[in-house]
């Protein structure tokens, strides 16, 4: 696979990351359960160079929500949470490719989904998903 070595220059210069490291950033894949106050630094992901990232989450957003979930605006008030992460983070990095679920994880699609990833980011914000990420990263040796 072939880098944007000017683009990830500074990465590249890091002993703990170098060429080989950012390949290995570019071929990876995470998955971000959860797309709010926890799931709003997933730019970084992006901007770093991982390959696919995931974004899983069922909520729309809301006023409330601005104070701290840094992906949203004034105007993304009522829109889904998921769609919108994704289109933040092509904009920052047009070579990532995002995999949304909107559905969110649930019992039913959690090991089907969760196998996909390599990496698996609880940004949720509940025990119960919590419970079920933990189990089935457990189950799947992630």
């Amino acid at each position: 696979m072939e880098i944007d070595k000017e683009r990830y220059k500074r990465n590249i210069l890091l002993p703990e990351v170098g060429e080989e490291g950012q390949k290995k950033l570019a071929e990876s894949r995470v998955l971000v359960v959860g797309a709010g106050g926890l799931g709003s630094p997933s730019l970084y992901l992006a901007a770093a160079g991982v390959g696919t990232i995931g974004i899983a989450d069922f909520d729309r957003v809301d006023v409330s929500n601005l104070q701290r979930q840094i992906l949203y605006r004034e105007q993304d008030i009522g829109k889904a949470k998921a769609e919108l992460a994704a289109e933040q983070l092509q904009s920052r990095n047009h070579s990532v490719q995002v995999e949304l679920y909107p559905e969110g994880i649930t019992a039913e699609n959690a090991e089907e989904i969760l196998a996909k990833f390599d990496v698996i980011v609880d940004a949720s914000d509940n025990f119960p998903t919590r419970y079920l990420l933990s189990d089935t990263c457990m189950k799947l040796g992630k």
